[in-house]
């Protein structure tokens, strides 16, 4: 009798793991991703049972060294060479270079829009975090030509600022490009670079397995995001099961690094993110205001994160009187009347904060004529 149970049960677990199989190629062939990496808007299903593939596995499928060839998102964000979007002066020295994501490129276009004054000049990358923004400063300084030059933060990827390259924490769409690794030591902000810094290198290190596995290692030891189980390819690639059960645990592992410094319930402190990013906005403002520009900070909070991002960095913006912009006091991280689908500002909060940023600035401006009218015999 007891056998018989056995027998039966062996039975339908075959038939259960076949089935399983059998569903697994099923979805592989008629969900497969379009091979084509300039195909960017595939249908929902198939990105649906992309989700999980490895990073390693989707770089590979969106990579090709011609430029023209390759996926547009692994062309973007790179220091090498370093990209600003130039506007017609509107006069001399109206100049203000903005570095950040594309909040802050959306806030640089509202600036032309709104001002008879000022020019917006932008540098920016998708996604990118303040430590590639600030990596990004320091090998631009305002192009040599800026009245005043804006560093953007975000809420939503301020945890993420010791990452090395987006491709550790946007799971879904990997993106190549690289960025500065900022720690402290004795207190003192220091810097590891990236093992490569352009696409032409990129795609270099990408083909060669040996050059690859030290990147790899160079990222493992550098990038507290880097997961490499998340990361490498495997097996686990050619499974539409295996592969949503391993982005639940990819989510799982974001949602961990994320709440260890801030999330919707507030921020930590102590966390290594806050000190980098203080430490970034101190450097950041002496370093400006030794080359003769404004420093203004842009911090953009996100629709369900409060302005935890600001409580996080006024500090540091008090005590070295940084002239700032805060997104909570235009548009409420409450209220998703402010937002686009998308997650980013309408136009019309955009137009908003670029009037209050032209504030901030001439502000600043006055206060230096004060300072230099004080210090005249």
């Amino acid at each position: 009798m007891i056998g018989s149970q056995v027998r039966t049960a062996v039975y339908l677990l075959a038939w259960v793991i076949i089935g399983l199989i059998a569903i697994d190629v099923l979805i592989n062939v008629l969900f497969a991703y379009p091979r084509d990496p300039k195909v960017t808007n595939p249908s929902m299903l198939r990105q649906y049972f992309e989700y999980g593939r490895s990073t390693e596995g989707q770089l590979r499928r969106m990579t090709r060294e011609n430029p023209s060839e390759t996926a547009p998102i692994t062309l973007s964000g790179w220091y090498a060479p370093l990209r600003a979007v130039e506007f017609p002066e509107k006069s001399p020295g109206s100049i203000v270079t903005i570095y950040g994501m594309s909040h802050a490129q959306g806030l640089g276009y509202a600036l032309g829009r709104v001002s008879d004054r000022f020019t917006p000049r932008l540098v920016c990358a998708p996604g990118a975090t303040t430590n590639w923004s600030y990596g990004a400063y320091l090998r631009d300084r305002g192009g040599g030509k800026s009245r005043a030059v804006v560093l953007a933060f975000m809420s939503q990827n301020l945890p993420m600022i010791a990452a090395m390259s987006p491709m550790t924490w946007t799971l879904d769409l990997p993106m190549p490009y690289t960025a500065d690794r900022f720690y402290l030591a004795n207190g003192s902000l220091q810097v590891i670079h990236p093992p490569y810094e352009s696409f032409a290198q990129y795609v270099e290190t990408f083909d060669d397995p040996v050059e690859w596995s030290a990147a790899r290692r160079f990222f493992s030891e550098n990038d507290p995001f880097y997961n490499n189980l998340i990361f490498s390819s495997s097996i686990l690639d050619h499974s539409a099961l295996l592969r949503l059960l391993r982005r639940a645990y990819e989510q799982s592992y974001l949602r961990s690094r994320r709440r260890a410094v801030l999330d919707q319930t507030g921020f930590q402190p102590d966390s290594e993110a806050i000190r980098i990013a203080r430490a970034i906005i101190h450097q950041f403002a002496i370093q400006a205001r030794r080359d003769g520009m404004i420093p203004v900070i842009y911090i953009v909070n996100k629709l369900g994160y409060s302005d935890y991002a600001f409580q996080a960095l006024s500090p540091e913006l008090r005590a070295d009187h940084v002239p700032y912009l805060s997104s909570h006091v235009i548009a409420s991280p409450n209220d998703p009347r402010e937002y686009l689908p998308d997650s980013h500002f309408t136009e019309e909060v955009n137009d908003k904060l670029a009037n209050a940023l032209v504030k901030v600035i001439e502000k600043a401006e006055a206060s230096q004529v004060a300072v230099v009218s004080a210090a005249t015999p």
